[in-house]
């Protein structure tokens, strides 16, 4: 009989924002401890808040073994390895004394606008480690600055928004990046022709939606994604390599192990490759069950049975900067483009209620808003553009994506 510790220990303090200024401070210090017993084939789960005491937990985990749970597969064997980051504001004092000089600028410098939301400082450890003599320890300390910004004189609930996740603090960039959104929301520009245009995305955007779906190892291995079979297949550009990532080079702030102890390589695995399938993303259970490579996606909450947690993807940086791929092309920001979907045949539209005529390397002023539509494999072959190796703020990897699209006023 095997057994398996997985503990989560969280030492959070968030700021609420409201009208520019700190309305309210809350922390908070949780720690949760899962126990798993594994034997012949079957799983007991148990867990609890606060300290544990590892023999009540065991005793838990060993009763609910008569559950039958089915769990046939072999523990994380053998890996020993420990990762630490911490951010440059290191206490709640600093953060509360950061953000008050921060939103102090800003109420200044942008005082046609009001900020709120959060700003978030979180110290997080987590612990695997089982009678296979693995031990994966990741501390961590990043810091989230989620910012709404709305015009004092719109009706609307929000306008656009600044921030970023990220270990590093610059009050200076901080405040150019978000001058440039501001600026740009208020040069108004009118003059717009429905066309053809290189669409510009952040990470994390709506173009990647339809991944989350095609590459999920259970959908997949049952036939019910758009790339289902197709491992082997060259569907996408040569320039299009997609992988999952835990890596925090990349802007993720992910533990580097997921809940089964699997650890990959550089902490990223090339589900895309050169435009070639090379996996969807899978737990244990979906690689054993279909007979795809295991990625490490494995996920859950802490006292349950693993299973296939949603990946942070990201696209391979090309050799060219942003403004290098667009070639001196005006392109269209797509800021904020909410409410946007694929269809089951892979066709996208969105709307973009906050478009910026982008040229490379400054946000030039506010489009009028307006809608994208292209088709998902098209986005990815021969109307991708690539991904600039250059990051919109030195904050954080924030590098964009390009891709040529339908562009029309709404």
């Amino acid at each position: 009989m095997d057994k398996e510790t997985y503990s989560i220990e969280v030492n959070q303090t968030c700021l609420n924002v409201v009208q520019t200024r700190i309305d309210s401070i809350r922390s908070k210090k949780i720690r949760r401890t899962g126990l798993r017993m594994v034997n012949e084939g079957k799983i007991g789960v148990a867990g609890t808040l606060g300290e544990a005491n590892e023999e009540r937990l065991e005793s838990r985990a060993r009763d609910s073994l008569e559950l039958g749970i089915p769990y046939p597969y072999e523990l994380t064997t053998g890996i020993q390895e420990q990762r630490s980051l911490a951010s440059d504001i290191r206490s709640a004092e600093q953060l509360i004394s950061e953000a008050e000089a921060l939103l102090g600028e800003l109420r200044q410098r942008q005082s046609v606008f009001s900020f709120g939301n959060k700003i978030i400082l979180t110290e997080r450890s987590v612990t695997l480690n089982n009678t296979r003599d693995t031990l994966l320890v990741d501390t961590t300390s990043f810091i989230e600055i989620l910012l709404v910004i709305k015009h004092k004189k719109s009706a609307n609930i929000m306008d656009a928004f600044t921030g970023y996740n990220g270990v590093r603090y610059d009050k200076e960039e901080f405040l150019r990046l978000t001058d440039s959104i501001c600026n740009a929301y208020l040069n108004e520009i009118r003059d717009f022709e429905d066309g053809r245009y290189p669409v510009v995305f952040l990470p994390d955007s709506s173009h990647v939606m339809k991944f989350y779906d095609s590459l999920h190892g259970m959908l997949y291995g049952s036939g019910g994604s758009l790339l289902s079979g197709k491992i082997g297949e060259k569907l996408f550009a040569d320039s299009f390599t997609l992988y999952s990532t835990r890596n925090n080079e990349d802007g993720v702030f992910r533990t580097f192990f997921d809940t089964e102890g699997t650890v990959n390589k550089d902490f990223r695995f090339p589900l895309i490759e050169n435009g070639v399938l090379r996996s969807p993303y899978t737990n244990k259970k979906a690689s054993s069950m279909f007979g795809i490579p295991l990625t490490g996606e494995a996920g859950g909450d802490y006292d349950s049975v693993p299973n296939i947690d949603m990946p942070s993807f990201r696209i391979s940086q090309s050799e060219k900067t942003i403004g290098e791929l667009l070639g001196g092309r005006k392109a269209v920001f797509a800021f904020i483009a909410d409410g946007g979907d694929f269809t089951s045949d892979g066709s996208f539209a969105s709307p973009v209620q906050f478009p910026i005529l982008f040229d490379g390397e400054h946000f030039v002023g506010r489009l009028p808003e307006l809608s994208i539509s292209s088709q998902f494999f098209r986005m990815f072959g021969e109307d991708f553009i690539g991904v600039g190796k250059d990051s919109l703020t030195t904050l954080a990897p924030m590098n964009l994506t390009a891709i040529n699209m339908d562009v029309r006023k709404t």
